[in-house]
Parts: structure tokens; sequence; C-alpha cells
């Protein structure tokens, strides 16, 4: 096979400067000024060093053209804050996984979900290029010392490749989310109004004692002065994890505002909370009350459930629930409880044919329930089932009261809490260098393993 890139560098093309420095200051979240002041910081010898690798990078550049054509926005290589909003979904590699996996296993999957597959293929292969391509411009020593921390590697459950440093930003990652349940626990024998107060607090203090623990880690550690590619490398692991963990965001989003509706319809039918502690077939009865009118508080493309429909949905709310249970989610409702959830989301997304897009590159977006899955085998993609997760969550938070300003408190603390697990991680490795990733990556399980210990 011809590698394109190769030969365009043959032919004599480059990529444009200007071009290789937008690549360099969007990954590594820099604005224009910022970058000048990061170079004048530079002693003369280093920005020589600097501007000799910025022109090595515009030949990965030119490769990069030839390998796919929107490499610099679609493989999750850009900080969030220079990327801003993006119509791509940031949970594309766990979802190529997911998809890549029911291909293999030979699963029933729809054309346009298989052709999602392909297409992240494509930009897994793509993005594993980029990262083999700047591996090869770490300076010889850089290489010799860190090339087990830098090198290319598969992720558990993504198909998107990343650098072997994100089993220590994994870890890290766990540290604060076992650090914040430990301290959540603490505040469990307090009233109620001194625990609502403690909690919205929980995840600055969290932080705080995190990064205490690090600092600790690497006090008196070597900073070593890397190359561009190595601070390039880094800053491209940071990306992935931070965009895919901003999907949940968007989850969150769409999840509030459609239950919102779902909440004023119900007070608007007469009902004050919902009766999920209901038998299942009481509650069957509940939600055929409830949707199996021709209309509904306003809904402008409503469908009435139909009895045949009640066993299917019920169908998928067990299939929820295993995923619940794959990723040890707790719950204090009980079983029966969490299925009638689970069974009224299902039914408000069909009735009111909410359309879930799974945000991949000229992959069209699809009606989040269609009550067809589960009869036929067909596997449906990771992305929805996050959703409706998310759905599960937020529902059991107001199931006792139809209360739109509390729904709103809760997600805006779950997104609190997201956006300080995200800031530890990167305010830890932004800036970070590569004996300091060498100290991490032996010490961090001092800080992880005594947390794993209460267990």
């Amino acid at each position: 096979m011809i590698d394109k890139g190769a030969a365009k560098l043959a032919k004599g093309e480059l990529a444009r400067k200007g071009r290789a420095l937008h690549s360099i200051k969007a990954i590594l979240g820099l604005d224009d000024q910022e970058y000048m002041v990061w170079v004048d910081g530079m002693t003369d010898e280093e920005r020589v060093t600097h501007h000799a690798e910025v022109d090595q990078y515009m030949k990965l550049c030119t490769i990069m053209s030839a390998e796919y054509l929107q490499w610099s926005t679609q493989l999750l290589l850009e900080s969030s804050e220079v990327a801003g909003g993006s119509e791509q979904s940031s949970f594309i590699g766990p979802l190529g996984a997911f998809l890549l996996g029911a291909i293999k296993d030979g699963k029933p999957l729809a054309q346009h979900l298989r052709n999602a597959a392909e297409q992240i293929t494509e930009m897994a292969k793509a993005r594993k290029r980029f990262l083999d391509e700047l591996y090869d411009q770490l300076r010889p020593h850089e290489r010799t010392q860190f090339g087990d921390l830098l090198g290319a590697c598969t992720l558990p459950l993504n198909s998107f490749p990343d650098i072997k440093l994100w089993k220590t930003m994994d870890w890290l990652d766990l540290c604060w989310k076992f650090r914040h349940e430990e301290m959540a626990e603490r505040l469990t024998h307090l009233p109620a109004h001194l625990m609502y107060a403690q909690i919205q607090s929980l995840p600055l203090r969290v932080t705080q004692r995190t990064e205490k623990a690090v600092s600790h880690i690497l006090e008196g550690c070597e900073v070593s002065r890397d190359s561009l590619a190595a601070q390039l490398l880094i800053a491209s692991m940071i990306n992935r994890y931070h965009r895919e963990k901003l999907e949940y965001e968007q989850y969150e989003e769409t999840a509030v505002s459609s239950l919102l509706q779902l909440m004023s319809g119900l007070r608007a039918f007469g009902l004050s909370r919902i009766p999920s502690e209901l038998s299942q077939d009481a509650f069957k009865d509940w939600l055929m009350s409830a949707f199996s009118g021709d209309c509904f508080a306003g809904e402008q493309d409503w469908r009435a459930l139909k009895p045949v429909h009640l066993c299917r949905i019920y169908d998928q709310a067990e299939w929820i629930l295993g995923w619940e249970r794959i990723d040890f989610a707790e719950h204090e409702a009980s079983e029966s409880v969490l299925l009638n959830m689970c069974a009224l989301s299902l039914a408000w997304s069909y009735c009111t044919r909410e359309k879930h897009d799974i945000r991949v590159p000229d992959v069209k977006d699809y009606d989040l329930v269609n009550l067809r899955e589960i009869e036929s085998a067909e596997q449906v993609p990771l992305t929805r089932i996050k959703y409706q997760q998310r759905q599960l969550k937020i529902l059991l938070g107001c199931q006792d009261q139809f209360n739109p300003v509390g729904m709103e408190l809760k997600s805006a603390h779950n997104r609190e809490l997201r956006r300080q697990q995200m800031q530890f991680i990167r305010s830890r490795f932004r800036g970070i260098s590569l004996a300091q990733c060498r100290m991490l990556s032996i010490r961090v399980a001092e800080i992880l393993f005594p947390q794993l210990s209460r267990f």
C-alpha cells in the first residue's frame, strides 16, 4: 500500500508553518499571546531548538493531511478550551470499541452503525499514525529513558489509541474518585441541611486534598526540559481524556431538558410523584393511563403507548440495569423500583420520538427508542446506553417530588463534580515534565492503594 504522507514529503510538499503553529497551540491549549509568552521565556538555545522542532512538526502535519483530511479536529487531539463545542461525539473511542466488538462477535448491527464503525476505524488508524510520527520526533534520550511511557498503545474498551502514560493518569483519576467517595461517606451522619451545604463544597476540597498528596510525591523531583514532541504527546493524551469526560455534559444537558418536560406533563396530568414502588403489573397500568392518549401536555410529535409495547419496554429496562451492574453502579432503590423507573424513561423517549445522535461524522441520528432492538437482538450503540443510564440517575433523584429547581440543582452539582475531577487531571499534567511523569508512574500507587484497602 502506498504511503500517501511519505509520498507528499518525497515530492517536496510541506505544510505551512502557520498551519503547524496553529495545531501546536490547539493541542497545548494556548492562545496566540500565551504561545508568545511561552516562547519568549525560553533561553536563546532553547528557542533555536524549539524552532527546529516546529520545522519537524511541519513534516508531521504534511503526513497527517494525506492520512486523514480533518485530522486536527476529529481525532480528539485538540484542547477543549481551544476546540470549543463540536458536532462530533467525544465518546467516539468507547463507541468504536463497542461497535467493533459487536461486529467481531457476529451480532446484528444496523447499517448506519456499521458505517459508524468503519468511520471510527479510519479515525483510530489516523490517530495511531499521529502518535507514532510524534514519537519518532522525540529526542534520542527521551525515547531511551521514557519510551515505555510515551509509546502508543491500545486502550481497554476504547478503539482510540493513546500513549502508555494513560495508565498513570487513570490511576490518578481513580484517586480523586475514591477520595470523593470516602469524604462523602463521612457526611452521612449530618442533618440534611448541613450535609447539603458540605456536599456543595466537597468537590473542591477533594481536589485540594488529592493535589496535596500528589505534590508530596513530586517534592524535589527534577523538572526536565522536554522536547516539543513529548509535550504534544502528553497534551493529546489529556485532551482525549478531558473531551471524553465532557461528553457526559452533553448527556446530562439533553436528559435534564427532556425529563423536565416529562415532569411538567405529569403535573399537568394531575400527578405529584412517580409511583415507582408499585408492582410491575400495576406500574404498567399506570404507564398506560399516562401515555396511551393521542396527545400529552402539548408534545408536538407524540405517539401513543400501546399494550404490546410494555413487555418490550421491560425487556429493555432489564438490559439497562444489566449495564448498571457492569459499571458497578450503586442504588438505594430496590430492583423493582429501578425497573419501573427505567421503563418510564423508555416509554417517555418512545412516545416523544426522542432522537439519539451518535455524533459520528456523516452518520445521521435516529430514534432513541423504537422498541424493536431487543426483539430482533439488534445491538444499540454505547452512547445510547450511557445516555439512558444518565436518564435513570436523574429520574431517581426526583421521583418523590416533581421539583424542576431540585433537578437542575442536582444536575449542576454533577457538572461541578466532573469539572473538578477534570480540572485536577488537567492541572496536574499540564506543563508536567517527563521526569515528573516517571516519578508519578512509580509512586502513584502510594496514593491509590491505601484508598482501595478500605473496600
